[in-house]
């Protein structure tokens, strides 16, 4: 009677597994045309254009140098959308931190503390 038992395990989970199967199958004959559309309008050029631009804004950080305390006297050379380096910034409320900076800002606090 045990083996009867084992059988009829095996039985039910190959069915239960034949009918998963059928089901991933029968999900992906009814997707598959939205999908191949998909692929196509992306590669597109023009959508390629919006999606590499997107990409290119995405990896963008901003300069967060606090220009008016960190060097006063250029203030005005900030590129605020792209930073490059990482520095100290001194906050009373949150202590030391390490911000995002811009190539320009990074080089005016550098002189700024040299020649201090």
């Amino acid at each position: 009677m045990s083996e009867d038992k084992d059988t009829d395990l095996a039985d039910t989970l190959a069915e239960v597994g034949r009918r998963l199967g059928q089901a991933i199958t029968d999900v992906m004959v009814r997707v598959r045309p939205a999908i191949d559309a998909l692929a196509e309008v992306a590669s597109r050029p023009e959508v390629r254009a919006v999606i590499d631009r997107a990409e290119k804004l995405a990896a963008r950080r901003p300069c967060l140098c606090f220009c008016p305390r960190a060097h006063p006297a250029d203030h005005a050379i900030c590129e605020p959308f792209d930073a490059v380096v990482t520095g100290q910034l001194s906050s009373e409320l949150l202590g030391d931190l390490d911000v995002p900076l811009c190539a320009p800002c990074a080089a005016a606090r550098a002189a700024r503390k040299f020649a201090a």
